[in-house]
């Protein structure tokens, strides 16, 4: 089993909701990680990415179906893999914002800016690692919210590892 995360903001939170280093092959950007997906070595794998939404499509996508789109998460599975894809959407940067916004949290206190062009250069481009300070803080607040989409986000992590090749759809759903 894999967990592909697309951006280190991706890589932290599964980290820290999973609570293990284990099995994670962190990729920069969506393309990247679905290529990945693709490769000889995942492709008969069981895995689980986490990208978010794109302004492009992404053509491994539509070999994907939608199991679940709902609170800012959509989850996907390969028609023919034993292969999972959690989406956030909106795009990173608004994902937050929103998150945020909902938990009475402001993105400036941890010291970044809310206009989303900058803010998706700050959390996705300009961080080149997993131990960044203001990342982990924004991160465990986050988490800290438990609000719907982090509580589906982690059952769906959880449910994954824990059943990878047994994963019965229907529970995986409705955990």
């Amino acid at each position: 089993m894999y967990f592909v995360p697309e951006c280190f903001f991706d890589t932290v939170l599964l980290k820290k909701l999973l609570l293990t280093n284990k099995r994670i092959v962190h990729r920069k950007g969506c393309n990247n990680v679905v290529n990945d997906l693709d490769t000889d070595r995942l492709k008969d794998s069981f895995a689980v990415a986490i990208i978010d939404k794109d302004k492009r499509e992404l053509n491994y996508l539509k070999q994907c179906s939608i199991l679940y789109n709902h609170n800012k998460v959509v989850l996907l599975k390969h028609v023919n893999r034993n292969q999972f894809v959690i989406q956030l959407n909106p795009p990173l940067e608004k994902w937050v914002i929103e998150i945020l916004d909902e938990n009475e949290l402001a993105i400036e206190d941890f010291g970044y800016v809310r206009a989303y062009k900058k803010l998706k250069k700050q959390i996705k481009d300009d961080i080149d690692n997993e131990g960044d300070e203001r990342l982990n803080k924004l991160v465990n607040a986050i988490i800290k919210t438990d609000c719907e989409s982090i509580k589906v986000i982690r059952s769906f992590l959880h449910y994954l590892k824990n059943n990878n090749y047994r994963t019965d759809i229907n529970e995986l759903i409705n955990g």
